[in-house]
């Protein structure tokens, strides 16, 4: 009842609009106020049949449209390179939600960018961990070398900096992403975070040099699978069966007794099909397959001694087999 009450039965208000919300580029860093867009301009560059395709694949996918905004929001920043205010209110009339909705969204979540940026996007994390560690330092030499400030834009068009808060690498602080990528340092000629490895002034060097050395070799920044490759498919496609396990069986334990060996287990909620193998020699034999809603399985022929293991599955995605319990 809310998810529908709030947000699905508004009728979108007139795309045409200008104001969605206050500016957001003082809160993200960015100098300048961002000019933006007319809604004919923007639906002019998303109204393509590739982008129908794509978003008709994806609104299969869930009950109510506004299920797909994160995805639809993420396709318009692929296609425009940021969110202006007018993408907003296009990803809102796709999704059937009100403006406001779509706003609130877009804004929450800092994947998403309210202003142009260079090609190569530099966010510097600020937060404790990597300010400790000396996240202030690295930015200024950023700036130094670059010769902007953070919340600026190469005259070239090729590099932006912002501030960042926490980028969920602390391991790694100081850190940045350029672009969509963690870079702490660059190895065998492609950005690099190895484990416990943070920015210094040389790794940042060469950061920069393999920004400029990709710009010259490529005139433009390859296209990536609009959902970063989350759904092993294009397009917004269905997730493949292989794309992640099921869940497997925990806790196997079996226990031999007068009546042969009892066998329990925990599964997890999605799991559809279970399947209780017990070895034979090398080999393991199917033994049965216990209703999902069952707590225990009896091997009447089974004797102490015998190993036993539980294969889950999850509609068509099989898990790995479960730990190997002896009776």
């Amino acid at each position: 009842m809310i998810e529908f009450v709030s947000n699905t039965n508004f009728a979108p208000s007139n795309p045409k609009a200008e104001n969605v919300g206050e500016p957001l580029h003082l809160q993200l860093g960015h100098k300048s106020e961002v000019a933006q867009p007319s809604y004919e301009e923007v639906f002019a560059k998303l109204d393509s049949p590739e982008i129908k395709t794509r978003i008709g694949h994806l609104l299969k996918q869930y009950p109510v449209e506004q299920g797909a905004l994160l995805e639809v929001l993420w396709i318009a920043q692929s296609e425009l390179g940021w969110v202006p205010h007018a993408a907003v209110k296009w990803a809102a009339q796709i999704c059937r939600c009100s403006p406001a909705h779509a706003w609130g969204v877009a804004t929450f979540y800092t994947m998403y960018k309210h202003a142009p940026t260079g090609r190569f996007f530099l966010q510097f994390c600020q937060n404790i961990c990597c300010h400790t560690a000396g996240a202030e330092n690295i930015i200024s030499i950023a700036e130094k070398k670059l010769g902007i400030k953070a919340g600026e834009t190469t005259k070239d068009n090729l590099f932006t900096i912002v501030r960042a808060e926490c980028l969920g690498a602390c391991g790694n602080g100081p850190v940045m992403l350029v672009n969509d990528d963690f870079a702490t340092d660059v190895i065998a000629g492609e950005l690099a975070m190895p484990l416990n490895v943070g920015l210094n002034e040389e790794r940042l060097d060469k950061i920069i040099a393999w920004c400029k050395e990709r710009a010259a070799k490529m005139p433009l920044e390859p296209k990536r699978e609009p959902l970063g490759g989350v759904t092993g498919a294009v397009h917004g496609e269905p997730q493949t069966t292989d794309f992640a396990p099921a869940p497997p069986a925990l806790g196997v334990k079996a226990t031999a007794g007068e009546n042969g060996v009892s066998i329990v287990w925990k599964i997890a909620p999605e799991v559809t099909v279970l399947a209780v193998e017990r070895k034979n020699g090398k080999k393991w034999e199917l033994i049965g397959n216990p209703s999902v809603k069952d707590k225990e399985f009896v091997d009447a022929n089974g004797k102490s001694g015998y190993e036993y293991r539980i294969i889950a599955t999850s509609g068509e995605r099989a898990a790995k087999p479960s730990a190997v319990s002896i009776s």
